[in-house]
């Protein structure tokens, strides 16, 4: 991972409104790894209403932190554009660059 990911990261994280939003969607979904029952993988998603809900945040300050968190890699962005998951991976490779590639 270069220093401008980590940098990016970072920058998006000073951000008050989206350092709420990445609070609330490491609450809701945790790692974002898949979880695994009863011979099933899912992935948890939070909502941009429920992030809303959770924050006091509009649902239009949810969206453009969230859109900023994704661009950063902090998070990874459902299929509907209004939900996300942590992206663990990323922080983990922010985290070790040696390891990550």
């Amino acid at each position: 991972m270069a220093e401008d990911d980590r940098g990016a990261m970072l920058r998006a994280l000073a951000d008050e409104d989206a350092l709420q939003v990445f609070a609330q969607v490491v609450t809701a979904t945790g790692t974002g790894l898949p979880q695994r029952s009863a011979g099933s993988i899912s992935y948890h998603y939070v909502t941009a209403h429920g992030v809303s809900r959770q924050t006091g945040l509009a649902v239009s300050a949810v969206l453009g932190a969230g859109r900023r968190l994704t661009e950063a890699g902090l998070t990874i962005e459902g299929t509907d554009g209004t939900s996300w998951r942590t992206d663990f991976e990323s922080l983990r490779c922010a985290a070790d660059p040696e390891q990550g590639g």
